[in-house]
């Protein structure tokens, strides 16, 4: 049976493994969580990403997934696939010793130019230039033991599965044997139709970086438009699918901020290759700085209307009825309302009581019951929409921030209350 190593069993990890095990390879998952073993010895393994529990419990019963802590476990693998995280502090700063050392600690079972692939998104020119000679420092050499390549994830929680068949999977090596092998390999579980090569490492990891660049400059744009419009009392956010309408204009949304693992982190990667370049990406660094200022424009909002000051958060995940807070928008917001003086309670379908207040806010049990002055919706989980208006305005609430412009305005105008939305 052919056998692939995926070190790093994360979500990102973990969906990856499920593909390949769907398509009749071994997979060996190499983790530094003794637990997760445990986890999946004892039938204990869930997972809210659709159909991936079912899988993966079954594979494993079926003695077709390896779980393990131990690195030597790669050993006769034809291609070693890392999806751990390349970390960043709060100022989006790499904090990349971790990463460099889970290379260094597998170098020494590299041998007879096994396949190396990183999926983690990383910075043009950071295979080539910091990871390849990481391995090289272990006495590994390119070319002899190892061949390695970029081939970025590009998938997101709520639909991993069905997107890994039918994203487009770019590779792009170090040398042209590198890439020519990872072609190889893939088409053992990917669709030949869906592998792109590019001409080199580099070129693979621009791909992903520039794509976030993209999507953050985008919702940059009409974020400004947004608040034009508020000015001159036009609704842009409705406007939006309009605009869009020409077969030209490709508009996001505006709302209050950005948050996520990728978004509101690779366009500093990008940025730092331009100045190490010589350049100035400042297009993307305004963008950075407009969109993490939008939860301070948020609160410019509230303001004029508010007396008590007393504010309450709906939602911590960055994305609706998924439970991931990395970067999450509500801390930026928190911040914000904390310094205008404001007394803040957060609430979130996904976290417990107990989770929120780790995570440094005061957690509210019942949305009807806080005492909020005025409410700001940061992620549009399915349980909002169900708002009962009229007991929040019956509890205190006399306005609502929509920083999603998803909530029905009329219906929280007929409860007595103001609605406010982003560019609305």
């Amino acid at each position: 049976m052919k056998k692939i190593s995926v070190v790093g069993f994360g979500k990102i990890g973990q969906a990856i493994v499920a593909n390949m095990l769907q398509n009749g390879i071994h997979v060996v998952a190499v983790d530094i969580n003794p637990e997760l073993k445990q986890v999946f010895d004892s039938g204990a393994y869930s997972s809210s990403e659709p159909g991936l529990a079912a899988a993966l419990n079954q594979y494993y019963k079926d003695g077709a997934l390896t779980i393990t802590h131990d690195f030597a476990a790669v050993n006769d693998s034809a291609a070693v696939i890392v999806a751990i995280p390349l970390l960043v502090d709060k100022q989006k700063r790499i904090m990349d010793e971790p990463f460099l050392d889970c290379f260094k600690q597998l170098a020494p079972h590299f041998h007879d130019n096994v396949l190396i692939v990183i999926e983690t998104s990383i910075p043009v020119g950071y295979g080539r230039n910091t990871v390849v000679p990481a391995i090289e420092s272990q006495g590994k050499q390119h070319g002899k033991d190892f061949l390695l390549v970029h081939s970025p994830e590009r998938i997101k929680s709520g639909t991993m599965l069905d997107q890994l068949l039918r994203t487009p999977k770019v590779i792009g090596g170090v040398s042209t044997e590198a890439t020519a092998k990872a072609l190889e390999i893939y088409t053992w579980f990917f669709d030949e139709k869906l592998i792109h090569l590019v001409d080199s490492i580099e070129a693979a990891e621009m791909v992903k970086l520039a794509g976030m660049a993209y999507r953050d400059v985008n919702i940059a744009l009409s974020n400004q438009l947004a608040a034009f419009a508020q000015k001159i009392d036009v609704d842009f956010a409705n406007l939006i699918p309009l605009i869009n309408t020409d077969g030209e204009a490709f508009l996001l949304q505006p709302g209050i901020g950005v948050g996520g693992h990728c978004t509101p982190v690779y366009p500093y990667f990008l940025i730092n290759n331009f100045k190490e370049a010589g350049l100035d990406f400042d297009l993307a660094s305004r963008s950075r700085v407009i969109n993490d200022g939008m939860a301070e424009h948020a609160v410019s909002l509230a303001n004029p209307h508010v007396h008590e000051k007393n504010a309450l958060i709906l939602g911590l995940s960055f994305r609706p009825n998924i439970k991931e807070d990395t970067f999450s928008t509500s801390y930026l917001l928190n911040e914000a309302l904390q310094s205008h003086g404001f007394r803040v309670q957060l609430h979130d379908t996904e976290f417990s009581a107990e989770e929120l207040v780790r995570k440094g806010f005061t957690a509210c049990a019942d949305v009807y019951a806080s005492g909020a002055e005025v409410l700001f919706l940061v992620t549009m989980h399915k349980e909002y929409a169900s708002l009962d208006f009229k007991r929040l305005a019956a509890s205190g609430v006399k306005v609502i921030i929509d920083g999603r412009n998803q909530l029905n305005s009329n219906t929280i105008e007929d409860a007595g209350m103001r609605y406010i939305g982003i560019g609305r």
